[in-house]
């Protein structure tokens, strides 16, 4: 037999001849098929009822022809025809494993799920179901693990789910049934993912704010040294390499005094910049000091501009957006990359945003994988923040359980296998955000795969920074097409589903790297 290969104890084939054989498919009738499959599928094609009715009578002993007809019966909304056609079916062929499987469909769809196991077994296993049979073709696979991930689903046993689709995706990754069996699986990782999202919420520890936007505030702008600062104030991302190298050639000392400057104005304005409506081309001039203090190397300014971080999430998160995930570590970098003990003392400050905190210690990271040298230094960092924390209590407003494993995170990253003796601490006191890094022993077993983890990202200069925002995030480049996944309906009955590519109703609103959907699958 060709085109076979073996999987779990069993032989599978894609050669259509065997199917043909084993209903007395006749060479006219195998040309046929092609054409009544399409035929079939049609709602609207009132005639095909009869011609299937004929050719069953001319080939009474070929199961696949009733199958058709009672799928076409289904299509045409004519439920109760196409279930006597598939008891039809049973009687006349009771070991055909389509009939079968639109019957436990049938109970499944009737939300009779006790029913489903009396039809294909209790170990929902083909082999188990035809012990006699050691070669199936491709379609029966994939139309039983599909049967048994709807019906696992549909009991919300996620875990045996997951299991038999583990199976489906290893045997045929792009087989329609493939696809349509993972949508059986989405509501019920939602719900999941729902569930543990609401159970982190409860158990997650934050911090509360210490450093509030002031209440009296200004309209007046501050007077800079150079007029051409004014620029940042009026356009975004997209601002001309030419006026940022303008920018970066003036005076030194008095241009870090005029970025500083942004900073402070940045806090002072904030309710008159809010009250404008945020605008990519005026409220851009925070990230711009931000980076060009970086370009020149300014580490004179990081005490500034840990002062600006401090302040509460409602101020940060306005001026800098998701710029704080992604980008805001390479600020750290270049700035800090001789200054750790200084990001080492804001990690330790009570009441600080979790992601600017997470953005130094992806800093850190990234210091070890470029250079190699500094690993023992930034483990001996880790080492004594994490026991800072790990000594800490919840009255010390210090606990942030989101940042703990955003940074474990990153020593997985960095591979500081060291640090598994405070880790396991941080996670006995119920520290660390489990949907963020896992439990300890995933945590653990991470450690043991360094290979698996490749996290080292490239190094950009101003220039290169920006091109990549205004190439690769939504917003500033122009949409491709979202790709069309649709395929035609499946023999076996098929229940409703939600596409791959309908938005994800998990509600997390988590855009950073390790959003806990990564765990979804």
């Amino acid at each position: 037999m060709k085109n076979q290969y073996k999987v779990n104890g069993y032989n599978i084939t894609t050669d259509a001849q065997f199917q043909n054989k084993r209903y007395g498919v006749t060479p006219e009738l195998e040309k046929m098929f092609e054409r009544l499959y399409v035929a079939i599928q049609d709602k609207n094609n009132k005639r095909i009822i009869g011609e299937l009715t004929q050719l069953i009578v001319q080939y009474p002993t070929v199961p696949i022809l009733k199958n058709y007809l009672s799928v076409a019966y289904n299509v045409q909304g004519k439920k109760e025809k196409a279930i006597e056609v598939n008891q039809w079916i049973l009687v006349e062929h009771p070991g055909y494993l389509f009939g079968l499987i639109n019957r436990a469909n049938y109970f499944i769809d009737k939300k009779e799920f006790n029913k489903v196991p009396q039809i294909i077994g209790e170990a929902m296993e083909i082999k188990a179901l035809y012990p006699d049979r050691d070669l199936f073709h491709l379609s029966e696979i994939t139309s039983f693990y599909k049967l048994t991930i709807r019906y696992y689903a549909a009991i919300e046993n996620l875990e045996l789910a997951e299991n038999r689709f583990e199976i489906l995706h290893e045997i045929s990754p792009d087989h329609h049934d493939t696809e349509e069996a993972e949508s059986f699986l989405f509501q019920l990782r939602m719900k999941s993912v729902a569930a543990r999202i609401e159970e982190e919420r409860i158990q997650k520890i934050s911090t509360i704010a210490m450093k509030l936007t002031p209440k009296l505030q200004t309209r007046v702008a501050p007077t800079f040294n150079h007029p051409e600062i004014q620029d940042l104030y009026h356009f975004g991302i997209a601002i001309s390499h030419e006026k940022l190298k303008g920018i970066i050639a003036l005076t030194r000392v008095s241009l870090v005094e005029d970025l500083e400057k942004i900073l402070e104005d940045a806090v002072e304005r904030y309710n008159y910049f809010d009250g404008l409506g945020w605008q990519e081309e005026t409220h851009s001039f925070v990230l711009h000091a931000l980076f060009l203090l970086k370009e020149l190397n300014a580490a004179e300014s990081l005490p500034k501009i840990i002062s600006f971080l401090k302040y509460d999430d409602e101020l940060v998160e306005f001026w800098l957006g998701d710029h704080i995930t992604v980008t805001l570590w390479q600020c750290f970098y270049g700035l800090g990359f001789n200054n750790t003990a200084i990001l080492k003392d804001f990690l330790l400050q009570p009441g600080v945003n979790t992601y600017c905190k997470s953005a130094i210690s992806e800093a850190f990271c990234q210091m070890v994988l470029h250079h190699s040298e500094k690993r023992d230094e930034l483990l001996t960092v880790f080492s004594e923040v994490f026991t800072v924390f790990s000594r800490a209590s919840l009255e010390d407003n210090l606990i942030d359980s989101d940042f703990l494993g955003l940074a474990i995170n990153e020593v997985l990253d960095c591979n500081l296998y060291e640090l598994l003796p405070v880790i396991k601490v941080l996670y006995e006191k119920g520290y660390v955000s489990i949907g963020i890094v896992g439990d300890y022993d995933k945590v653990e077993k991470e450690f043991a795969r360094p290979s698996k983890r490749n996290k080292k990202y490239a190094i950009d200069n101003i220039f290169e920074l920006y091109n990549n925002v205004l190439s690769t995030w939504s917003g500033y480049r122009e949409e491709e097409p979202i790709p069309n996944f649709n395929t035609p309906q499946p023999i076996a009955a098929a229940a409703d589903k939600i596409g791959r590519n309908e938005p994800c109703p998990c509600g997390s609103g988590k855009k950073y790297k390790k959003c806990c959907l990564q765990n979804l699958i």
